[in-house]
């Protein structure tokens, strides 16, 4: 009866549109990755001269390697919570087309193609398939 259980496998750069409620990711019509993310470390308490040198990076990428350079768990938190907050937003802009009653979950991989982060129904759904994330 329908899907019960969608992953979106992505880009951390083309993903965090998402997070921040772009949910065209073509580059030419919205970027906002890096304000994105600056919004996202401080909703995660991150301290405000680590938010200016993110504010600072000439792309996501760069401002992945200048926060894991700062702390590895630092980084691994802000990309965890940039997960969880894509499917939460996804979970609402479905929410706006129909009562759909489905799982979305969200699996980001870095520039090197390699899976790093996923929110909590991302997790439980590359469980549920056998594939846990490493670091």
């Amino acid at each position: 009866s329908g899907v019960n259980n969608l992953l979106l496998f992505g880009y951390h750069g083309k993903l965090i549109k998402l997070a921040g409620g772009i949910f065209h990711t073509h580059h030419h019509l919205a970027d906002a990755r890096i304000e994105i993310l600056m919004s996202l470390a401080v909703c995660i308490g991150l301290p405000l001269p680590l938010i200016q040198e993110i504010r600072k990076s000439t792309s996501i990428e760069a401002a992945l390697h200048f926060i894991e350079s700062y702390n590895k768990n630092i980084a691994h938190s802000l990309w965890l919570s940039i997960a969880s907050v894509v499917e939460e937003r996804s979970i609402k802009y479905l929410a706006n087309y129909g009562n759909w009653s489905m799982s979305i979950g969200v699996a980001l991989f870095d520039k090197q193609r390699q899976l790093r982060w996923a929110g909590p129904n991302g997790i439980r759904q590359l469980s549920s398939l056998g594939h846990s994330l490493e670091d």
